[in-house]
């Protein structure tokens, strides 16, 4: 803002002595000096007056004791608030900066660990009890107590108005009580040696939101403008800078109870699209999430890339309500007609898997390919070929099944998914199973999915921080908010799940992990295909990274403390 002064006052006095110059000029002199004037203002003023946030930061990163990372991320800033973060990774990514919960996950440990509260745990493994720590403040200077612990909890995530079934279905008969000034309590129905993971979430300001109806919450300000006790606090409402470009600046908290950073401000420049991102290279530091087919393009001579992957997978997950496919030689011939080894081949992915847990089991007869053995299972069901090469049934049913798959933006991201689709239908197809193919943009599906309209729906998921499969593959999941895409349904498997949860002991829980991937494998609710690796790409510059054991992308925050700029 200094050199604009500067540049500005210097053009004032170039204009003075221009006046005096041409003040001797004939009319016709003056209207072209005026016109070369305005032609030099057209040409030299934008760039001047652009943002100053939509300049090159790659050469500029330590201004005396500041200390700037910035970093583009590809989609829109909605909800800068910690409880509507699922529904959006951008909002997740720089809300995990600005907030911090009970808990929070530590990459080093492999494990959610205490964060602004301690925690002890009752002897029949019922009731958690959080102690606030000291000393610990909101942005505006006020200090957290139980209130806001408490308000949400229980004013919020549980209230019937809040709009977030998937976070409000962790807290589902979980009796709150707010002891103390600074002790709450958890009280379950049933033991759950997850729900501590479920208390990363970040907290809310009582004394800013406590009389905004819950229903509004998600229209509010307070989105725009959060308030919260993380390492950073917003300088300002993000806000649009470009034709669908967002920026939002963060500032140091000073009163962060943490390990500080000696990167003191962090901004963030949302883009539409990652070819959109690229083409502004210079308005970056970094850039997550980019696809391994993607790291030739992405990737310049100033840029440290490093490799990480996330528990998720991709997977085809088979409608078992549907007619047809209810019948388990139906799901084993298209698990058994497709090739994975050639799936990869053809998206540029790396590793494959066969169960939910992330294995490799190609010594399971379940997961070899085999067309002959895919026909098999079909002729066995009573699907034979008709003269058009389409499987029939005795009833003259043809074997007809809709797939249904997301659209990306992303020019690359939408060729892998087309091309895994493509795929799965030629393999299925030349088995006698007719597939069609549709395309839904990220709404659309959404509804498809609450609706369960699909026989097999392409789609991925993500384990988290624990490897809770209740949300997944629990009976009682397969409803319209739930998560249990395949709508699955065995009372053995929702036994093992139920165990898993209430078992603290990670040896034998394990052994039931273990034994639940062996009843979905045999059941077939889903075949599992690919998990796919991600590139953190960042200025060599920035120094101190270290990208281990992360389960979210937002986690390479999670240390963030260590980084410095060289």
């Amino acid at each position: 803002m200094k050199k604009l002064f500067k540049l500005l006052s210097g053009i004032k006095e170039v204009f003075i002595l221009m006046g005096k110059t041409i003040g001797s000029y004939s009319t016709k002199e003056k209207i072209s000096s005026l016109i070369v004037v305005i032609l030099i203002a057209i040409i030299v003023l934008p760039p001047i007056l652009r943002d100053e946030r939509l300049t090159s930061v790659t050469n500029e990163t330590d201004t005396g004791n500041e200390m700037l990372y910035a970093e583009g991320l590809v989609g829109e800033i909605t909800h800068l608030n910690p409880v509507f973060t699922e529904f959006n990774e951008v909002d997740q990514d720089i809300s995990s900066l600005i907030f911090s919960g009970l808990s929070k996950y530590d990459p080093d440990e492999g494990k959610v660990v205490e964060d602004i509260a301690t925690h002890t745990l009752s002897e029949d493994y019922k009731t958690y009890t959080f102690t606030l720590k000291n000393n610990i403040y909101w942005h505006d200077g006020v200090e957290v107590t139980a209130e806001d612990v408490y308000f949400t909890y229980h004013d919020v995530i549980q209230s019937t108005d809040f709009q977030n079934p998937i976070l409000r279905a962790n807290f589902e008969s979980v009796q709150v009580e707010m002891v103390d000034s600074r002790t709450v309590t958890f009280t379950l129905e049933r033991t759950n040696s997850f729900f501590f993971t479920y208390t990363t979430v970040g907290l809310l300001p009582k004394h800013i939101l406590g009389d905004v109806p819950i229903s509004e919450l998600d229209t509010h300000e307070f989105n725009k403008n959060p308030i919260g006790t993380g390492p950073y606090k917003v300088s300002g409402p993000y806000e649009e800078v470009a034709d669908n470009e967002q920026v939002v600046e963060l500032e140091l908290f000073p009163d962060y109870y943490g390990k500080k950073s000696s990167i003191t401000s962090i901004r963030f420049h949302t883009f539409p699209d990652m070819e959109t991102l690229l083409a502004n290279e210079g308005q970056w530091h970094g850039i997550a999430r980019i696809p391994e087919y993607m790291l030739m393009e992405a990737q310049t001579d100033r840029l440290s890339a490093y490799q990480y992957e996330l528990p998720q997978y991709t997977a085809l997950f088979i409608n078992t309500d549907a007619s047809f496919l209810s019948k388990k030689n139906v799901r084993l011939a298209i698990s058994k007609a497709i090739d994975k080894g050639y799936l990869i081949e053809q998206t540029g992915y790396k590793t494959t898997i066969d169960t939910p847990l992330l294995e490799l089991n190609q010594d399971d007869w379940i997961h070899q390919s085999s067309q002959e053995q895919a026909m098999g299972a079909l002729y066995d069901e009573g699907w034979e070929l008709n003269a058009d090469g389409i499987r029939e049934n005795e009833d003259g049913e043809t074997l007809t099944l809709r797939l249904i798959r997301r659209t990306f933006d992303n020019e690359k991201q939408e060729k892998i998914a087309a091309t895994t689709a493509e795929v799965i239908k030629t393999q299925l197809e030349t088995i006698g199973i007719e597939v069609i193919v549709e395309a839904y943009d990220s709404q659309a599906i959404q509804s498809k999915i609450e609706t369960r309209d699909y026989d097999l729906l392409l789609y991925g998921q993500n384990l988290g921080y624990n490897l809770d499969t209740y949300s997944y593959w629990h009976s009682s999941q397969a409803t319209e908010y739930g998560l249990n895409l395949s709508n699955y349904r065995n009372p053995n498997a929702d036994a093992l799940i139920e165990r898993i949860r209430s078992t603290f002991d990670q040896d034998t829980k394990d052994e039931l992990l273990n034994e639940l991937a062996e009843i979905i494998e045999e059941d077939i609710p889903a075949i599992f295909l690919y998990t796919p690796s991600y590139y953190f790409l960042v200025d060599e510059k920035v120094q101190g990274i270290e990208l281990e054991d992360l389960r979210f992308p937002s986690d390479r925050f999670a240390q963030i403390s260590d980084w410095y700029l060289n």
